[in-house]
């Protein structure tokens, strides 16, 4: 995958997270929309117009991954982390 990112404090919006790590990446929201299995406009959609309401575990697990990520670096909170 990708090299590490390192988010000093993720944001508390888990839009502006993703954003932020894209952006410092130059990454492609459409590839990495596909990379997640969904349309080219979904995390677009994610970012922009807030919808879907929030990211599938899976889909924060799969973004996690590639940036090299914990689940509250791209701004999960506490939705899906693990005990």
């Amino acid at each position: 995958m990708g090299a590490k990112i390192r988010l000093r404090l993720a944001p508390a919006d888990p839009r502006q997270a993703l954003r932020q790590a894209v952006e410092q990446r130059g990454e492609s929201l459409a590839a990495l929309s596909r990379m997640i299995d969904r349309s080219p406009g979904y995390l677009s959609r994610f970012i922009n117009a807030g919808r879907p309401a929030a990211l599938t575990e899976r889909d924060h697990d799969l973004l996690g991954a590639y940036f090299g990520a914990g689940p509250l670096d791209l701004g999960i909170r506490d939705l899906w982390t693990r005990d």
